[in-house]
């Protein structure tokens, strides 16, 4: 076991600074290459962190130096190049969403399993430290058992513009409310619970003509495994944005946001806010890695997660629930 886990960097974009800015703190991490298809913007990452940068993803998974690798890339490019990570030896996080097909979140599980390597996925709300306290606080139950949650997540996401446009490919992004932005709230809900949702029933709707092609709302009921029934609505077409969530148990009641929580109106002490979920998530998986351990969002977890998301694609454009025995996996 080395005392420092060797980084490599897949794609340098937006959600990859705030990955190299996590690592910049972590004492037991260092980067060791940084690899775009844009080499300007490969170097770029390499001058601020350290390291060298490369356009060539079979030249950074061949790096010995290399010992896992953040996959920061776009969604339909995730399945293939964690599977080829695993194939060199490497440990890996990838951003969410983990893939945009079941079948290749199974994939990239068989090859975590056949490799013997850490799977990872950013699912960063779970690092949270609001998020973490409203689990402590169901777990210990001091609101009894939970009957029902409602949640919103309301925003403008604009698609417009090169930097963007690849959300707006089915193929390249899959729907955006649901992979840019679902992996999040669908995920978080049986994460509180410690309860897999059962049954969805899901409408959406397309509201503004920048989604052309798509639809920018969903609206959602779950059926979690406990008996509990979980609420979420969601748009990236909402100017001024709305983000909070309500959890109602049989002797008291939640509400919380990302950063603050109250229990039956009454504010509870969160140590931090949402700047220490990035580098709580990279430091659980550096920790893994050095020291042997599964992440609380490993594949299979997620790979739940991604299955709801199915769901309620699936159950929206047939207009009736769908059952996750469906598909099976959970």
């Amino acid at each position: 076991m080395t005392d420092t886990l060797g980084i490599g960097i897949i794609g340098t974009g937006d959600i990859a600074q705030s990955h190299l800015r996590a690592l910049a703190g972590v004492d037991a991490a260092r980067v060791v290459v940084t690899m775009d298809v844009d080499e300007t913007r490969a170097r770029a990452g390499a001058e601020e962190y350290g390291g060298r940068a490369t356009t060539s993803l079979e030249e950074l998974l061949g790096e010995e130096e290399v010992q896992a690798v953040h996959v920061c890339t776009p969604h339909h490019l995730h399945a293939d190049q964690v599977v080829a990570a695993f194939e060199a030896g490497k440990h890996v996080l990838v951003e969410k969403p983990m893939a945009l097909t079941l079948g290749d979140c199974d994939r990239m599980i068989a090859a975590a399993d056949s490799a013997g390597k850490v799977l990872m996925v950013g699912q960063v709300l779970r690092h949270f430290p609001a998020n973490r306290k409203v689990r402590e606080l169901i777990e210990a139950g001091a609101i009894g058992a939970v009957g029902h949650l409602i949640r919103r997540r309301y925003s403008y996401f604009d698609v417009t513009g090169q930097a963007r446009s690849w959300y707006m490919d089915r193929e390249a992004g899959g729907n955006a409310v649901l992979m840019a932005f679902g992996t999040h709230e669908y995920d978080i809900l049986p994460w509180y619970l410690q309860s897999p949702v059962v049954k969805v029933y899901a409408q959406a709707a397309q509201t503004s003509p920048l989604y052309e092609g798509q639809s920018d709302f969903f609206g959602s009921v779950l059926n979690h495994a406990n008996g509990a029934v979980s609420v979420v609505t969601q748009s990236v077409v909402c100017r001024g944005g709305a983000g909070d969530q309500v959890i109602v148990g049989s002797e008291g009641t939640l509400q919380v946001n990302n950063k603050e929580v109250a229990l039956n109106g009454e504010d509870v002490e969160v140590e931090g806010d949402t700047s220490l979920g990035m580098p709580n998530q990279v430091r659980e998986f550096v920790t893994c890695c050095l020291e042997g351990g599964t992440p609380d969002a490993n594949g299979r977890s997620v790979r739940h997660s991604m299955a709801i998301l199915t769901a309620v694609a699936l159950s929206a454009e047939r207009g009736e629930p769908v059952d996750l025995d469906e598909l099976d996996g959970r």
